[in-house]
């Protein structure tokens, strides 16, 4: 294809640019024309704009206020791509009578549709991940309550109903650290500095070495949010590449909003008091001289797992500790090491085998 007349309003109504912008398709093929052509990457970076501000629309003859705030969209991501604005008296009703009836009928109709799959983007960035010859594993949380799943590195993923990760495994668990979320999900990842911890979830990219975080990534959402409960974390948008766009620490929530590709940090309003926030959040499972039929019914609630042991011989039993920064099966290690206990893990099903504690 030659691309050597095209301007904005030929990428704009070009199917497969509109493609690429919006979902990534053809990746390779895109990255390789802005390498062929380098005059042309101005006029694809305004294009990509107009094509993200027009999502924001509805579908109907535009009136002017709505073409002043299409503009001020455009605008925005001009000062995103870092690629200087056009003359707006010659932008506007030029690139109008080329351009609207592409951007309004085509794309902006295109990423609204009906029907549209509920995993589209999940489906699409897992057919394009590199395997590296390793198999891909996928777990769904069908379940009306939360589902943990146990990641290969050790780390633990909280699944609310109807959310799914998939994850690579390989022969001595030496695979990287790479997860695919769709839906909402809460992460206790292990550390390991050697080794970054990635959670793709939509168009955002969540880097971590090791904490907690809680991601809500739906696709018919126009927002994808991140919020961490410990540790840092450095969060990159994948259609502007792999440069990190923020890092976010404890207490902090990230915002994207999935039409401009801009992301906010500010201080959570609802995650510590919102009665629907899931239970892995809110606890801060610090337990002080507690009894350990409460210890185990917090975590049973937080993690939906069924935890079985002898409440008779254990009903003596108290735990202190400080456990906010484990992973669930961590968790669970340490605190048989302080009962003295075996412990048997399959799944959701953790049992308890201890001798008993008395007190005197």
């Amino acid at each position: 294809m030659d691309y050597s007349a095209y301007d904005t309003a030929d990428f704009v109504c070009d199917d497969s640019f509109v493609a690429w912008v919006k979902e990534g398709r053809d990746n390779a093929y895109w990255e390789q024309v802005i390498t062929q052509y380098p005059d042309k990457q101005e006029a694809m970076s305004q294009a990509k704009a107009i094509i993200l501000a027009a999502a924001q629309l509805p579908v109907f003859q535009l009136k002017e206020q709505d073409q002043l705030k299409m503009w001020n969209e455009i605008s925005n991501q001009m000062d995103i791509t870092g690629t200087t604005p056009v003359k707006k008296s010659r932008f506007i009703y030029w690139y109008w009578a080329a351009a609207a009836v592409c951007i309004m009928a085509g794309a902006a109709l295109w990423w609204m549709r009906p029907g549209r799959e509920p995993a589209a983007v999940y489906t699409r960035l897992l057919h394009e991940a590199k395997l590296d010859g390793n198999k891909r594993v996928e777990e769904v949380n069908e379940e009306k309550g939360p589902r943990t799943v146990r990641l290969p590195d050790g780390s633990s993923v909280v699944l609310q109903p109807g959310a799914r990760i998939s994850y690579p495994v390989c022969a001595g668990g030496n695979c990287k650290r790479e997860v695919y979320l769709s839906g909402a999900a809460f992460f206790e990842v292990s550390r390991n500095t050697l080794q970054p911890f990635v959670v793709y979830a939509n168009e955002m990219v969540i880097n971590v070495l090791g904490t907690s975080f809680h991601v809500k990534a739906y696709d018919q959402d126009s927002l994808v949010e991140v919020y961490v409960k410990t540790g840092k974390v450095a969060l990159s948008v994948q259609p502007l590449g792999s440069k990190v766009v923020s890092n976010v620490s404890a207490n902090q929530q990230a915002i994207l909003q999935r039409n401009t590709l801009a992301v906010s940090v500010q201080l959570p309003e609802h995650h510590q008091t919102d009665p629907k926030a899931p239970a892995a959040i809110t606890h801060s499972f610090v337990f002080n001289d507690a009894p350990v039929d409460s210890v185990m019914n917090t975590i049973e609630n937080a993690y939906g797992v069924h935890i079985r042991y002898d409440k008779a011989l254990l009903a003596d039993c108290r735990l202190t500790a400080s456990l906010t920064d484990e992973p669930l099966y961590e968790k669970i290690r340490l605190i048989c090491r302080a009962l003295e206990a075996e412990c048997i893990i399959e799944g959701n099903d953790i049992t308890l085998l201890a001798k008993g504690c008395h007190r005197y």
